[in-house]
């Protein structure tokens, strides 16, 4: 009888985890959207932004400090 009862209770934490796996799945499906739309507005503005002169000229020292 102790291998059915460690049977059922390797059943009972399986079930438990995969409640739990969908419960995240669910959050980040809600989640999904505003973050796709997040980054969509993001990478217009990078495209916008890279249009401006001072940008189109300084595009390769963005990330290089310069010394005064």
């Amino acid at each position: 009888m102790s291998i059915l009862r460690d049977l059922e209770r390797q059943k009972k934490a399986l079930e438990s985890e995969i409640k739990r796996l969908e419960e995240k799945i669910v959050l980040y499906q809600e989640e999904l959207p505003r973050l796709l739309e997040r980054l969509a507005e993001i990478e217009e503005v990078i495209e916008h932004v890279r249009q401006l002169p001072r940008y189109k000229q300084n595009d390769t020292t963005d990330s290089v400090s310069q010394k005064e």
